[in-house]
C-alpha cells in the first residue's frame, strides 16, 4: 500500500512511475549476472525477451525496422527478468 496523487492509500502502482524503476532492477540483474554486457547488448536483449504474450489482442503491432514486432503503447511487450539473466 502507498499513497496515491491526492495523498489517499492505495493498493495499485501502474504507469511509467511503476515501470521504470521494476525495468532498472531487471537491467541491474542482468549486469550483475554478466558485467560486461554493453549498453548496445542491453537493448537487444530487452527486445529478444520481452514476452509479447502480454500485450492485450486489440493493440495494434507494427513492425519496426529491424523486423521486430512492436506497439506504441507496450513497447515489445513485458519484460522477463529470468530470460534477461540466464
Amino acid at each position: 500500500i502507498t499513497t496515491d496523487l491526492h495523498h489517499g492509500c492505495t493498493s495499485h502502482h501502474t504507469g511509467t512511475s511503476a515501470a521504470a524503476p521494476l525495468a532498472a532492477a531487471i537491467y541491474a540483474l542482468a549486469l550483475e549476472a554478466n558485467p560486461s554486457l554493453t549498453w548496445r547488448d542491453i537493448m537487444y536483449l530487452t527486445v529478444l525477451s520481452s514476452r509479447a504474450y502480454a500485450i492485450p489482442s486489440n493493440t495494434q503491432i507494427v513492425q519496426n525496422a529491424a523486423g521486430f514486432n512492436v506497439s506504441s503503447r507496450y513497447g515489445f511487450g513485458l519484460m522477463d527478468a529470468g530470460l534477461m539473466t540466464w
